[in-house]
């Protein structure tokens, strides 16, 4: 099946339209979803006009391995649906992004039907590629781009898409009639998710992964011949016979960068002489570190490791941790184990994993396996996760808020009243709706609601979601006076935290359409 603009409609609106870039749910807790955000519903949308001034989003500040939380973007549904909209009907403009062989993360399909899944290789896959194309070299260089995301110009979409000359010959303010052509529009509407400004894309929706792409893409199309090396998004690693190619790479891809007016980031730019290890000594000293497995593993499913050996597997991780603080070694570590416990482990790594995740939020979402494989009854932990909860609140850590909020919802545990304090003073959206979720908090969720200024658009856009549900369950009436937007998506039945089983007419229609799509593709084989 082939990335076309059809498949790509469904999963940008559908998949990777909140943050959800890694193979399993991180970034948010799943009950969050967009899936019944259709391509059928997002051009109703587009049929309307966008407001003058653009849209604001709603930021979600997820936590990283040094606990530095970086904000990823929620866009406001009107203008994102404009953006997949103008990205699916020029993809044939566009989808040369899907033939960069330079690149490690591109639009492919995937077995959820997302188009975008952002997580590292796996080990073996990584050392065969490295050493393929990494053979008879002597050098290996290694940058990535300063700040990217947030540093691109939208104006360079243009420049990327149909060259520097072109673009510039036929921009807007040369002629009013320019604003029709293709790729003004996509800049006009990626620069209408964030007020119009021509700085910066959001991290998170799969449609700044495209922007991103299409511009870094031509610049791999520049160096590709000259230089061997590969791309993951924004990080580059390169094979060289020299030293002086390095630097001469360098160099080159920071003039590249310059024509889009993006930079190289100095403080992760270095030249390592080869032979040398392909990961990072953390990673390489925790690998070697892996438990033996328990002596009756079954054949052929790997092996199960024990309370003891596990345990003493995280506790090394925590003490490689203090001495690497620039790494990612906790969640490296459990990801190595959790997966593969006996039944007897699965427990104490839980209440381990709890413990330390008070200082360590990142660790959070994994434990949802350890919970969801043996059924672990959570009432034993209330004191705790609220301690987390009330942690991550004073730290205005978004996804810290959201996966505690999370457990003691879905165990249904009781929320001390001080942590529903905390939460409402960080004004964070998503974690306000997650109280909201509770049930008992309406009241303070629709207090904190009227005081919001109603007059202050850009204000409201960066609650739209929690300010959508409360409409969609008729507490308040629409906020946005004069525009169709949740009306539409009302009328739709959507929902961004929908029911478990429950499918709306345009998400059955496309499983109809889906299932039509098999029969033709099993009729034209059977001929």
């Amino acid at each position: 099946m082939s990335v076309d603009s059809d498949y790509m409609y469904e999963a940008l609106t559908r998949w990777n339209y909140f943050p959800n870039q890694k193979s399993k749910s991180e970034e948010l807790p799943s009950i969050f979803s967009t899936r019944q955000f259709t391509p059928h519903v997002a051009k109703r949308l587009v049929a309307e006009a966008l407001r003058q001034g653009g849209y604001d989003q709603i930021e979600y500040y997820a936590t990283r391995y040094n606990n530095v939380s970086r904000p990823l973007a929620i866009p406001h549904p009107m203008p994102y649906a404009h953006l997949v909209n103008c990205i699916c009907d020029n993809w044939n403009e566009l989808k040369y992004i899907c033939d960069n062989e330079n690149s490690l993360i591109k639009p492919e399909v995937h077995a959820d039907m997302r188009a975008l899944v952002m997580d590292y290789e796996e080990p073996l896959e990584k050392t065969n590629r490295s050493l393929t194309i990494g053979f008879g070299k002597k050098f290996r260089a290694h940058t990535d781009i300063s700040n990217c995301f947030p540093s691109i110009y939208t104006h360079a979409i243009p420049w990327a898409t149909v060259g520097f000359s072109y673009a510039k010959s036929h921009a807007p303010h040369k002629n009013p009639a320019h604003k029709a052509l293709w790729f003004n529009r996509l800049d006009y509407h990626q620069r209408m998710i964030k007020r119009n400004e021509t700085q910066g894309v959001a991290i998170g929706p799969g449609t700044s992964n495209v922007v991103s792409e299409a511009i870094l893409a031509k610049i791999d199309e520049n160096l590709s011949s000259k230089y061997t090396y590969y791309r993951y998004i924004d990080d580059f690693t390169c094979y060289c016979e020299e030293y002086e190619e390095s630097q001469d790479f360098f160099r080159d891809l920071n003039d590249e960068l310059r024509k889009y007016k993006l930079t190289l980031n100095l403080k992760k730019t270095e030249i390592v002489e080869l032979p040398a290890p392909i990961d990072s000594d953390w990673v390489v000293e925790l690998s070697t570190r892996m438990p033996a497995g328990t002596p009756n593993d079954p054949p052929k499913t790997g092996k199960h490791y024990g309370a003891s050996e596990a345990l003493r597997y995280i506790d090394f991780a925590v003490q490689l941790k203090k001495k690497t603080p620039d790494g990612s070694v906790l969640k490296f570590a459990v990801k190595n184990i959790i997966y593969r416990l006996d039944e007897y482990a699965v427990q104490p790594v839980f209440e381990y994993l709890l413990n330390i995740s008070r200082f360590y939020p990142l660790l959070l979402p994994l434990l949802n396996h350890l919970v969801e494989l043996k059924k672990i009854d959570c009432t034993p932990y209330a004191r705790n996760l609220n301690e987390i909860l009330i942690e991550n609140a004073i730290n205005r850590r978004s996804d810290g808020m959201c996966w505690a909020l999370y457990y003691l919802v879905e165990n249904d545990l009781v929320i001390c009243y001080d942590a529903v304090e905390k939460v409402l003073e960080t004004r964070d959206c998503m974690a306000i709706l997650m109280l909201y979720q509770v049930g008992v908090f309406e009241g303070e969720t629709k207090q904190f609601v009227d005081n919001l200024d109603s007059s202050d658009l850009y204000e409201l856009d960066q609650y739209w979601v929690l300010l959508y549900q409360l409409f969609f369950d008729g507490i308040i009436a629409n906020p946005f006076v004069g525009e169709n937007c949740f009306d539409i998506l009302k009328d739709e039945d959507v929902s961004f935290i929908p029911i478990s089983g429950h499918h709306t007419k345009s998400e059955i229609d496309l499983i109809g359409k889906m299932f039509v799509n098999l029969d033709e593709e099993a009729e034209v084989k059977g001929d």
